[in-house]
């Protein structure tokens, strides 16, 4: 596979954006949270509200773009990547903290399917393998990220880091300026609105699968989040460094970008349900050690 220029862009937009993003959600937020004066449940909330705006809102960003096109809502989302991290500056209540991640989860909420529906778009006849390469780059922001939140915060508030944030996405802004629009997507007809969006719903609704998989994926992020959003918290209490907080969760994402593969063999040998399985265990278990952990060992 050769990869063309646009798709040289995309991916190294998506990283830096990916990568600005996880910055300030792990160990970051929860810390800057805390000291807003946030705790319990009303942390966990500002911690995961901005994956709610993604839950509720890709799918209509998904149809957007492929009415109005994938350039305009890649910018629009490029945007608020670099523009609301210069809000955090602002926020004086933990109120304010949770409005500002509310609207801060729009930029993976556009960028999550436009870019997928992009490379498919420009890469049509290496698909599968330019999914692949795009994928590893998203996964390296977040291992990225949270190691170099991590370190930052070593030296400076948490709100200086987030104004670091705005300024490594704006690294995006040149590329994504220079894609150009997909030609298919031009000469595409379009069904109305309204019609495009009730057949999703209907089609997405009679499909088992996708209601099995979207129940599962729900109850593993409810179980990741709570410790993204309390980790960082008790961790710092305990006296572990910082900076090694972040670093736990950079570890944590490479351990899960090289075992896809490895888990992914399994499932095609064992049966997909027994794999899946035997993974909702092990993240269970992993959970119930936590709490008998201290120090640097959490």
């Amino acid at each position: 596979m050769k990869p063309t220029r646009d798709f040289a862009k995309i991916t190294f937009s998506d990283f830096v954006v990916r990568s600005a993003y996880q910055m300030g959600k792990t160990p970051l937020l929860p810390l800057f949270a805390a000291t807003l004066g946030a705790s319990g449940a009303f942390l966990g909330m500002i911690v995961s509200v901005s994956t709610l705006t993604g839950l509720v809102s890709k799918p209509l960003f998904g149809i957007l773009s492929d009415r109005w096109g994938r350039r305009l809502w890649l910018l629009i989302g490029t945007a608020f990547f670099v523009g609301i991290p210069f809000l955090y500056p602002l926020v004086q209540t933990p109120e304010h903290l949770f409005f500002v991640r509310l609207i801060h989860g729009f930029a993976t909420a556009i960028y999550g399917p436009v870019t997928l529906a992009y490379i498919a778009e420009i890469m049509p006849e290496h698909v599968a393998e330019s999914l692949g390469w795009f994928g590893i780059a998203r996964s390296g922001g977040y291992i990225v990220g949270p190691a170099f939140a991590g370190w930052l915060l070593l030296m400076f508030e948490p709100v200086t880091v987030f104004t670091v944030i705005g300024l490594l996405s704006a690294l995006a802004i040149v590329p994504t300026l220079t894609l150009t629009e997909p030609e298919q997507l031009k000469k595409r007809k379009r069904k109305p609105f309204g019609t495009q969006i009730t057949e999703s719903i209907r089609q997405s609704a009679r499909t088992p699968a996708i209601w099995l998989s979207g129940i599962l994926e729900a109850s593993s992020f409810i179980a990741l989040y709570t410790v993204k959003a309390f980790l960082p918290v008790f961790a710092v209490n305990d006296g572990v460094n910082v900076a090694l907080v972040g670093l736990f969760f950079s570890v944590q994402e490479g351990v899960h970008v090289l075992a896809k593969p490895f888990g992914g063999r399994i499932g095609d040998r064992i049966g997909h349900v027994l794999n899946i399985t035997v993974g909702m265990l092990l993240l269970a278990f992993g959970l119930l050690l936590l709490p008998y952990t201290t120090g640097i060992m959490l």
